[in-house]
């Protein structure tokens, strides 16, 4: 679905991304993992066209991004960000609706689609006339999914989504979402540096370092035939991390 060509960013000195071709496949959810950064981010924002590259393109289904086709491109994509991403000033009604409301859907439409996204992202309705401010961390995130859904796009892209929430409830959103994705059959890639969300999530890994790839497969190519020695690095690192529980 989705194919980078040499693609590269640098900030004035510092190298964000190394020239990256690679391709993510229709349906999966393809995870890229690394520590802080590595450059998976920058990727992510390339993706949608939040930063522009110094080389190289990427191509959504055929269609080159670009200044003439970014706009159409994002009405096709869901972005969720830590916290939600939610504008304060705005309910959570307001947030999930706002992209259909600027589209000048009909409201019976935004009413019908908002009850389906509601329930999808585990909303309770009576939340939906409050204000993030007054709403829990995993209350925020459910409503950024549900916005991220709402025009039912077939491309997710998730920047570290559950990075700021409790142990305890990043894990039930783990398996929420786990077993959302594959309900839905979207074409997902999520940012993470946690070694078990990539475990729990992913169909499909890509590590990065230093703004480049070290290894891409599954969490059992990763453990038991690493490329690199800081693949192993990696791993062990994160000790709470233990092996089971992948796709």
């Amino acid at each position: 679905m989705i194919q980078t060509h040499n693609l590269s960013r640098t900030f004035g000195a510092r190298l964000g991304l190394a020239p990256l071709t690679l391709a993510f496949e229709r349906q999966r959810v393809t995870v890229l993992l690394g520590p802080s950064g590595c450059g998976k981010s920058t990727l992510l924002r390339l993706l949608i066209g939040l930063l522009q590259p110094d080389s190289g393109s990427v191509e959504i289904d055929g269609v080159r991004l670009g200044p003439d086709t970014v706009s159409a491109l994002r009405h096709r994509t869901g972005y969720v960000i830590q916290d939600g991403g939610l504008f304060p000033h705005l309910s959570a009604r307001d947030n999930i609706t706002l992209l259909a409301r600027h589209l000048h859907w009909e409201s019976d439409r935004i009413s019908e689609r908002l009850a389906s996204v509601t329930a999808l992202a585990g909303i309770d309705p009576r939340l939906l006339d409050q204000y993030p401010s007054t709403l829990s961390g995993g209350e925020r995130q459910r409503v950024g999914i549900a916005r991220a859904l709402l025009l039912d796009p077939p491309l997710l892209l998730c920047d570290e989504p559950l990075s700021a929430l409790d142990p305890i409830t990043r894990s039930g959103l783990q398996q929420e979402l786990r077993d959302l994705f594959d309900a839905l059959g979207k074409t997902v890639i999520w940012v993470t540096h946690d070694l078990h969300e990539a475990a729990m999530l992913a169909h499909d890994i890509v590590l990065m370092r230093d703004g480049g790839l070290v290894q891409r497969g599954s969490i059992t190519d990763l453990l038991d035939s690493p490329a690199d020695p800081f693949v192993t690095q990696f791993i062990r690192a994160q000790r709470g991390w233990l092996p089971g529980g992948g796709r």
